[in-house]
């Protein structure tokens, strides 16, 4: 027998109030309540979308896991960390204005959002743990200062890791700027010759300067790149492109150990929630508008385990689909497995679980 993983189905054509309650369902049917103690700092850590993005999980669906925060006495802050690439989330001040727009505020949810790796994602807390890539990772200070953690991920695809959900949402949500650098130094993409058209929106976008273009394509300057994965996000022709193989295997190697740095000293204080509901092919970091989901709506897990809740989410993804993971989002070269086995043997968690539906 396995970590238990809380499920309970659900749509977002309930409606956000619906969502919340069946949220807060799953709090009270896990007793996760324990994992939170009078006073504690706790951090509630979510993404509040891209700006244009709407398949985010929006923040009145987050209502009812705060209330139950608040009513344990916690003090409990809305977060999340400094993206790589250019965007609205690329610096605190940025970032909290949109959560702000957002709903994700004292306004909307009764507390505040606070970037927990600083004004330029640069404040930040080495951690060491017993890694297999490292020994020490970059996490963001405020993460590794507070007492406990709330994560709530939205289960979508994701351009690199394959799967993005709980283990995504820790290791490389709750890194610094450092620490995403680190995670992505193995990602080096190049441009193929003859498909690119010289559009120079990889060039415009590129946060590093790593780009240039020439009479022909674009061309990569591998020591000036950082690996943030930008240039493949904004390319519409498939021209810029990676060894999938190797590179998707290391990072998700490394994401899971970031993650592990993000709850060291957190044992029994942490509760992980998926979000299983507008799947995506691509991840919330994405500035698009009415992404198309691969699967329909499933519902929202929970578990005191991040590995077996990501287990959890990939399995019903995959069952109510009919197809692998990989074949869903479009890239058969990426591997989910990456990151799960990994965690196991560092000691993340289990990916054997019992899955406990409540009605």
């Amino acid at each position: 027998m396995g970590s238990k993983v809380y499920f309970i189905k659900a749509s977002v054509a309930e409606g956000e109030r619906v969502l919340s309650e069946k949220a807060r369902r799953l709090f009270h049917a896990g007793a996760f309540g324990s994992c939170f103690k009078p006073g504690d700092f706790t951090a509630v850590k979510v993404h509040v979308g891209e700006e244009t993005n709407n398949t985010y999980i929006t923040a009145p669906c987050f209502k009812g896991l705060v209330e139950e925060l608040q009513a344990l006495r916690t003090k409990p802050f809305i977060t999340d960390t400094s993206t790589l690439y250019t965007g609205r989330r690329h610096n605190a001040i940025d970032h909290t204005t949109l959560a702000i727009e957002r709903g994700f505020s004292v306004e909307g949810l009764g507390v505040p959002f606070i970037a927990s790796d600083g004004l330029f994602g640069t404040a930040e807390t080495p951690v060491r743990i017993a890694g297999e890539l490292d020994q020490e990772v970059m996490i963001a200070a405020d993460i590794v200062r507070c007492q406990s953690i709330l994560s709530v991920a939205h289960f979508t695809g994701h351009v690199a890791t394959c799967a993005g959900a709980t283990l995504k949402t820790l290791g490389m949500g709750c890194a610094s700027r450092k620490g995403k650098m680190r995670q992505h130094s193995a990602l080096k993409p190049h441009v193929k010759r003859g498909v690119c058209t010289r559009c120079g929106e990889c060039h415009r976008h590129c946060p590093a300067d790593a780009i240039t273009l020439d009479e022909v394509m674009a061309h990569i300057d591998q020591d000036q790149c950082i690996g943030c994965a930008e240039c493949v996000a904004v390319c519409r022709f498939g021209a810029v492109i990676y060894d999938w193989q190797q590179e998707n295997a290391i990072l998700g190697k490394s994401v899971a150990e970031h993650a592990l740095g993000a709850l060291q000293g957190k044992d029994g204080r942490a509760a992980f929630f998926n979000f299983v509901v507008s799947v995506t092919k691509d991840c919330d970091c994405f500035a698009r508008a009415n992404m198309r989901k691969i699967v329909d709506d499933i519902g929202i897990l929970a578990s005191r385990d991040p590995v077996a809740i990501d287990q959890a989410a990939i399995d019903l993804v995959e069952a109510r689909a009919g197809k692998p993971l990989p074949k869903l989002i479009g890239n058969r070269r990426l591997n989910w497995h990456y990151q799960i086995e990994h965690a196991v043997k560092i000691g993340l968690g289990s990916a054997e679980y019992e899955l406990v539906e409540i009605e």
